[in-house]
């Protein structure tokens, strides 16, 4: 349990900010935990870490609060791909400008690959293809020579005015649109 209680320290410690400017007041259950290193004495400001560890592990148990690490908030950046997001500071939104360059927020995803999962025809040479994370995309306007199929290589890149291109194996590229 404190093994664990450690982890979610570290972890919670990562997401605090370093600037007045560099994200919104961490949630209290976090700041606790920053406001035990000003506690004077050993002893004493071990029981401060102890309980704000356990209010932490706590919060996270109940999923009050969540903590992500860079490679969870970019892998959820990758699933995302396609939909419009709400303006969050960890998704580059209004805070994303002020952080530092190479931060996750601000690395923008352009393109993603995946493999076709399930396709059912559509239309008239239009498909819905499920890839296998889950995302689900349509194409809106036909293929003509790479028909998908099940086990399918397909690229994805964000193109002009909000729009993407679908790719299967390597072909010619046709507009998509994420369908779910």
């Amino acid at each position: 349990m404190a093994d664990k209680a450690i982890g979610w320290l570290v972890a919670g410690l990562a997401l605090l900010p370093l600037g007045a400017e560099a994200a919104p007041r961490p949630p209290a259950v976090l700041q606790k935990i920053a406001d035990c290193r000003t506690v004077a004495g050993d002893a004493a400001r071990l029981a401060c870490y102890d309980a704000a560890a356990a209010a932490l592990g706590e919060a996270t148990a109940k999923e009050d609060i969540v903590v992500l690490d860079r490679e969870a908030v970019r892998e959820t950046r990758k699933g995302l791909f396609g939909f419009t997001l709400p303006r969050l500071p960890f998704f580059g939104g209004d805070q994303g400008d002020k952080r530092a360059k190479g931060d996750v927020a601000r690395e923008e995803i352009n393109e993603i690959d995946g493999v076709a999962a399930a396709v059912r025809a559509v239309g008239y040479r239009q498909f819905r293809i499920v890839l296998e994370d889950g995302a689900v995309w349509a194409t809106t306007e036909a293929i003509s020579v790479d028909i998908p199929r099940v086990g399918s290589k397909i690229h994805i890149k964000r193109a002009a005015l909000g729009s993407y291109l679908l790719k299967v194996d390597g072909g010619r590229a046709v507009k998509a649109m994420r369908a779910g």
